[in-house]
């Protein structure tokens, strides 16, 4: 009886003694696991959190510059009369865009001299409103989100200017619904949102989980002096993970926020993963417990990595984007008064012509003509510069269709020769033999000759100042009827380490801030969607040479 009691001891002890101790490590490498990915993941998704809202707000701001700097110019640019004319205003509107829902000029009584809109504002005093004081005191001023006279939620951008000694005011109000799907355009999981908060935290956008324009936010948001801060707040039985960037000189909030659950779902994942390694591992779950921690951490690391590197790229391409639409921009501002010049021409053309030989001198009558029909025909040209800019920037889908180079590669001379005759460089055409027509889209092979010739000007001029430069162009087809057309400089050239990055993307050998390193990653592309080559040669000091090589449809001889 002994006996079996003591054996019994024994096996309970023995059991306990092989089930405790590789618990303890187990366990404790479980603890580190779970404590060293929580830490991780929770870092990894503030972080995040905090340059999705980061990139917003610069966005955002930009998106206030530009309006402001587009009222700016055309208040510096154009006199009162034409900001008084209903009719210029109306134009000036269209030209800015749908961004404004309208524009008003207010002079110096503080009187609104003429508006552009909707709502009938004309002759509105405004000497008594609070963004109107602060656009005269400042320069400029853009409001929070109000009634005024119109009684709808709104909020105007305003700037000032002393036009021969008097205060004038252009003001714009923004489109309400498109600023707010800037802001709420935002993507941070599927609980994720985004909304601005004037300084008495109400609602300058609507809110995707409730808020409407102009309500109070119930929740209380901690003080904020940083440009971008992250908390954690609870709204009733919901917790949030929340960013905080100011807006607007720091009159406004920036709220990017998500659900707390949601922005940790990772560290929730890693814990599931845990548990279920203490229910099926032993003793050698200890190594695999660290190493799946491992694996989870530089899974993160990488995640993180990706959406840095991919938020770097919509940036720049944001940055592209504003330059086409800036150019879209001047050539609508220069296409206004040539429609203006040619509207004055034909009446102009119609008023000499109604006069007769008697009343006019026929010599002089003869050369006025003369002297219109010139300035028709400069006009219809710098039409037709600024239509290619349009097209440039604005390029639809690909349009393919046959292209004669030796038609088409003299249009393209045309539209960089006086920046190549203002810099000092020799710019020429060749043509070498026969050059097959191709199969391609006008628009862009224009923007590969336009990149491909630009770079060729600053490298020239980085060489050899205002004298000195040359850049030819040649056509011609070879003997696997391919049209080959070279782009030859005697610019600064490309050293051998460049020559295996040129067409990898963001790679440029510009100082900062002068080049994206986009534009040869995209002539590479477009030439290789039509079947071609695009090869570079090049030594670093003596110049440089791109070569074009294109598939033929045919052959003509040159003319």
């Amino acid at each position: 009886m002994n006996q079996d009691r003591f054996c019994k001891s024994i096996y309970r002890l023995l059991f306990l003694s092989m089930t405790a101790i590789p618990a303890i490590p187990l366990l404790l490498s479980a603890g580190i696991g779970y404590y060293y990915s929580t830490q991780t993941t929770e870092h990894l998704a503030v972080s995040a959190l905090q340059h999705v809202a980061l990139d917003h707000q610069k966005l955002i701001a930009r998106f206030l510059e530009e309006r402001k700097k587009d009222l700016e110019s055309l208040l510096a640019n154009t006199s009162p009369a034409r900001l008084c004319d209903h009719g210029e205003l109306v134009r000036m509107k269209q030209v800015l865009g749908s961004a404004f829902n309208d524009l008003g000029t207010i002079g110096p009584d503080g009187i609104q001299a003429a508006y552009a809109g909707e709502h009938g504002l004309a002759g509105r005093d405004y000497n008594s409103a609070p963004w109107y004081r602060e656009a005269v005191r400042n320069g400029y001023y853009i409001s929070d989100i109000y009634l005024g006279y119109r009684n709808i939620p709104h909020f105007v951008i305003a700037v000032a200017k002393r036009i021969d000694g008097r205060q004038w005011v252009l003001r714009g109000t923004i489109d309400s619904d498109e600023f707010g799907r800037l802001v709420e355009g935002v993507n941070v999981g599927d609980s994720g949102e985004a909304y601005i908060l004037d300084s008495q935290s109400r609602f300058q956008t609507r809110r995707r989980s409730g808020g409407e324009l102009l309500e109070k936010d119930a929740a209380h948001y901690p003080p904020q002096e940083k440009s971008i801060m992250t908390f954690v707040d609870d709204e009733g039985d919901v917790s949030y993970l929340t960013a905080s960037a100011l807006l607007n000189d720091g009159k406004w909030r920036l709220i990017v926020r998500q659900k707390r659950e949601d922005a940790f779902h990772s560290t929730h994942t890693a814990a599931l993963a845990i548990a279920a390694v203490l229910l099926v591992g032993g003793v050698f779950i200890v190594g695999l417990a660290f190493l799946v921690s491992r694996r989870i951490v530089d899974s993160f690391r990488r995640q993180a990595e990706s959406v840095c590197t991919l938020e770097n790229q919509l940036f720049q391409a944001a940055r592209l984007a504003e330059l086409g639409e800036m150019s879209t921009g001047f050539a609508h501002e220069i296409n206004n008064p040539l429609q203006i010049m040619k509207t004055d021409l034909a009446l102009q053309d119609l008023l000499l012509r109604d006069l007769d030989e008697a009343s006019l001198d026929p010599e002089t009558r003869a050369e006025l003509l003369e002297i219109a029909e010139q300035f028709k025909i400069q006009i219809e040209r710098c039409a037709g510069i600024t239509k290619e800019i349009l097209r440039f920037g604005r390029p639809d889908a690909p349009n393919l269709q046959p292209v004669d180079l030796k038609e088409y590669l003299p249009g393209i001379g045309a539209m960089v020769e006086k920046k190549a005759a203002v810099n000092g460089v020799d710019l020429r055409f060749e043509l070498r033999g026969p050059v097959p027509v191709i199969q391609a889209d006008p628009g862009q092979l224009q923007q590969v000759m336009i990149n491909l010739l630009n770079n060729a000007i600053h490298a020239v001029v980085d060489r050899h100042g205002a004298s000195g430069g040359e850049i030819t162009v040649s056509a011609h087809g070879d003997a696997q009827g391919n049209a080959v057309v070279d782009v030859e400089d005697n610019g600064t050239g490309i050293s051998e380490d460049g020559l295996k990055k040129i067409f990898l993307p963001f790679y440029t050998t510009k100082a900062p801030g002068e080049g994206t390193g986009m534009g040869l990653p995209v002539c590479h592309s477009i030439i290789d969607s039509l079947g071609g080559q695009l090869l570079v040669q090049s030594k670093k000091g003596e110049g440089t040479r791109f070569t074009i090589l294109v598939p033929g449809i045919s052959e003509k001889a040159p003319a």
